[in-house]
Order: C-alpha cells, then sequence, then structure tokens
C-alpha cells in the first residue's frame, strides 16, 4: 500500500485559509502518513510593499503551533515542520525547506511570476518586450540557482511560469527557445539528487487541469534518473485532495514507478508510486 503525503501546504499564517492545526485535522482523516507545512518565507520586498510570508513574530508561534501538533500525532501521522523559500528572499529555518522561484528581478523592478495572468502579461509586455520566451529564459537562469540559494529538500513547481498557460494562451512549451532553457536548468538542478514535486495546486485552485510539471519535463526527468514527489501547494482543506490520482497517474505514463517522501531526519524514503 502506497504511503499517502503531502509537504507543501499553507495556512493562515501566509496566504492559506485554515489553520495548521484544521489542516493535518484535514489530512490524518484522508489517512496520510506523511504531512507537512511549508509556509511562505518572509519576502520584505514583496511588490504590495507590505511584505510576505513569515515575519519574525509570525515565524515563532507557527514554529510553536508546528512543534505541538507533532506532539499531538505522534505515533498516528508524521507531521513536517517546513518552509517554502524563494531564491529573492532570506532564509528562514526549518526542519525542511522547499526551495521556489516566485520572483524575478528585472530593470528594477521585482515581478511575482504567479500573483495573476495580468499581472504576468503586463511585465513580459513591458519589461521583456512582449517575449515570453526571453522571459522564460530569466526565470530558468534564476530558477537553476535555486538549490544554492536555498539549500532546500524538495524543488516545487518548478515549471511555474506555466500556471497561466493553460492550453498555450500565453506561449507554446514545445518551442525550442522554451524547452531548451528549461532542460539545461532541469539538467543542473537534477545533479543534486533532490526531489522535484510533482504539483497539483493549480488544479484545486482553477488555473490548470494538468500538474506540473509538464508531461515533456517529466519524461525528460525520468530519463535523467531524477526523483519526483507529489505534492498538494494546498492553500485550503479542499485543496489537500486534488488532484492526487491525477498526478500519481502522470508520473506513471511519464515512466516513474516511485516516489519520494522525506523520512524526517534530512533525508528521504523512496516509496511505490
Amino acid at each position: 500500500m502506497s504511503r499517502r503525503s503531502d509537504f507543501h501546504t499553507h495556512t493562515i499564517y501566509g496566504d492559506g485559509k485554515n489553520t495548521p492545526k484544521e489542516m493535518a485535522q484535514a489530512a490524518y482523516t484522508m489517512g496520510m502518513t506523511d504531512f507537512g507545512i511549508s509556509e511562505h518565507a518572509w519576502m520584505p520586498d514583496f511588490p504590495d510593499e507590505n511584505g510576505f510570508g513569515l515575519t519574525e513574530e509570525k515565524l515563532v508561534r507557527y514554529t510553536r503551533e508546528m512543534r505541538e501538533l507533532q506532539e499531538w500525532y505522534r505515533g498516528r501521522m508524521k507531521v513536517h515542520f517546513g518552509i517554502e523559500l524563494d531564491g529573492m528572499g532570506p532564509i528562514q529555518k526549518a526542519d525542511y525547506t522547499i526551495g521556489s522561484t516566485h520572483m524575478l528581478r528585472k530593470s528594477g523592478r521585482l515581478i511575482a511570476v504567479d500573483d495573476s495572468e495580468e499581472t504576468l502579461k503586463e511585465a513580459v509586455q513591458q519589461l521583456w518586450q512582449g517575449d515570453w520566451y526571453a522571459m522564460a529564459a530569466d526565470y530558468y537562469k534564476q530558477e537553476e540557482k535555486i538549490v544554492e540559494l536555498t539549500s532546500c529538500h524538495i524543488i516545487g513547481h518548478f515549471d511555474l511560469i506555466t500556471k497561466f498557460n493553460q492550453g498555450g494562451r500565453l506561449f507554446d512549451e514545445s518551442a525550442d527557445a522554451y524547452r531548451e532553457v528549461a532542460l539545461d536548468a532541469m539538467k543542473k538542478l537534477n545533479r543534486y539528487g533532490i526531489p522535484f514535486e510533482i504539483n497539483t495546486g493549480a488544479i484545486s485552485r482553477g488555473y490548470r487541469k494538468e500538474p506540473y510539471p509538464s508531461s515533456f519535463l517529466l519524461k525528460e526527468l525520468r530519463n535523467m534518473g531524477g526523483k519526483i514527489m507529489i505534492n498538494s501547494d494546498s492553500h485550503s482543506i479542499s485543496g489537500l485532495d486534488q488532484g492526487w490520482e491525477l498526478a500519481r497517474q502522470l508520473a506513471a505514463d511519464c515512466g516513474f514507478s516511485s516516489r519520494y517522501i522525506l523520512d524526517g531526519t534530512g533525508g528521504y524514503r523512496r516509496v511505490e508510486l
């Protein structure tokens, strides 16, 4: 029987809708054996000018609550205490970290690539003169450094810039100009031996019909001997169970027979898909 797990979730300490206690209870009710919360780290330069994520005061409260949950579920479900770090943000400590590229800096502006389709389209038009492939090249140049910048345990939503690109409505993901820069970054990151997550968050929030990374990238990752993990990137209880079977089937179709989970000691355990 495959171990059900999820290591990428968010709560009211960031941009989520539920408390850590509510999220953990929902995960336990679903039968998960391993459940992690990975709140967004502090981003003082976030474009809304008020910062984003875990201030130091929030981090203290978040840490305390996570330690309490670990004790409460001891022997029933392994609760993991994490933080999602951005390559352009400061480093904050937790038992595990997800490394993600949400931000690009261009011409003195900080752009959140997953904020909204309108924001991203405006940025590409103004800062990259409408050239989506030039933006992609800058994104993957930043993404290829994510392990170096964050020392992460999980590589989060590798191709996040496709969040709003369902059906290729913004750019062609089969174009050489896109695939070459994406694959180059994937090859560089895969050398670290860190799992790439298959992320279903954009499905639960209505942006995509498929998880990311794309099937093309996952097949290439399999050919490279890369590792995967399946996470929901859920911001609410309702998102925890969205897309799990779809992600597992996608992984199988791309040639994977196993995935990885955190073992709670800084390492990984390989489990059946």
